[in-house]
């Protein structure tokens, strides 16, 4: 097969194009990553209890705090997907200002645009979790 020069240097020219236009943008791949790095997760504690509430992120063994729910009102966080180690389960944990008693969600899996409502009772056994 005879490749004449001028095609081959069109050929060469036009690959190194496509190259370089995919290295700037990032390509496909890149964008739809950097969408879900800048994604969140809503987190809507509705605390009937007495007490304000320290809620915090648990991934394994790192704890990371969120915020504080005020008492018999309902608070909600913004949580960056960033905070999420990538494909790990969560759980959130409340702890009562004041008190010994603590909670623990089950575990979850962080994904964009979720809201997650977390009920605390009075009786923090009692609570309940919902994801939508």
């Amino acid at each position: 097969m005879v490749i004449r020069a001028g095609a081959r240097r069109m050929a060469l020219t036009l690959g190194a194009a496509m190259v370089l236009a995919g290295c700037r943008s990032g390509g496909v791949g890149a964008a739809a990553a950097g969408s879900a790095w800048n994604g969140s997760v809503t987190v809507r504690v509705v605390n009937h209890s007495w007490m304000d509430v320290t809620i915090f992120l648990l991934q394994g063994t790192r704890r990371d705090r969120i915020g504080t729910a005020t008492a018999t009102s309902t608070t909600e966080f913004r949580v960056a997907l960033r905070r999420f180690s990538s494909g790990a389960d969560y759980q959130l944990y409340g702890d009562p200002i004041g008190s010994r008693q603590t909670v623990r969600s089950e575990a979850l899996h962080a994904q964009d645009g979720d809201i997650v409502t977390w009920t605390l009772e009075d009786n923090l056994a009692r609570s309940s979790i919902d994801v939508r």
